[in-house]
């Protein structure tokens, strides 16, 4: 069951519950100007602690209210560090700002991303394409979501993080991460 309540033209709410347990609450707000969005998510785990997330974006398209294109502005700074080990069965891959890890095996099998922020439902699977190119598939709920891989370049200081949908190929993130 999911219940919406707009408070005003700017601001709704959000509740989840599933079997009568409240899952999540969401708070939606629009700036005065109406061009940034906040969105913040607060889940209720029963076997873990309550986690927060939240998101600020910036409107890309649309005039008014919540219809729209919006870009996180918040992404960036959330993977801004990242924490990476191999060894010869596992990635260890770690966003410690954004509060996520994952520990992949690299036969490409699933591994859910853990830690305090750690969506739910979200799994990587890793294999090695090559001595400095790592695959990744990341699914929802078993569904592929993103492709991407990690490339490290020849003098083994850079690692290139890039992503794309698979119906969207053309279309890439990429974040270049040099070795502290």
């Amino acid at each position: 069951m999911q219940a919406c309540v707009a408070g005003s033209a700017t601001t709704l709410d959000m509740t989840r519950k599933e079997n009568g347990a409240k899952m999540n609450m969401y708070h939606w707000e629009l700036s005065a100007d109406e061009k940034v969005f906040t969105a913040t998510a607060t889940a209720f785990r029963p076997s873990g602690p309550v986690t927060i997330g939240q998101v600020i974006a910036a409107r890309m398209s649309g005039s008014n209210g919540f219809a729209g294109h919006w870009r996180d502005t918040t992404y960036l700074q959330r993977h801004a560090d990242m924490t990476l080990v191999l060894d010869s069965q596992t990635l260890h891959l770690s966003y410690p700002i954004a509060g996520q890890y994952v520990d992949a095996p690299l036969d490409g099998s699933d591994a859910a991303v853990q830690g305090p922020h750690a969506p739910e439902g979200i799994t990587y699977s890793v294999r090695l394409a090559g001595r400095r190119e790592i695959q990744m598939l990341t699914k929802r709920s078993g569904t592929p979501l993103i492709q991407g891989s990690l490339e490290l370049s020849n003098d083994g200081r850079v690692i290139t993080e890039s992503w794309w949908r698979s119906s969207q190929p053309t279309d890439k993130g990429v974040f270049v991460y040099e070795k502290k």
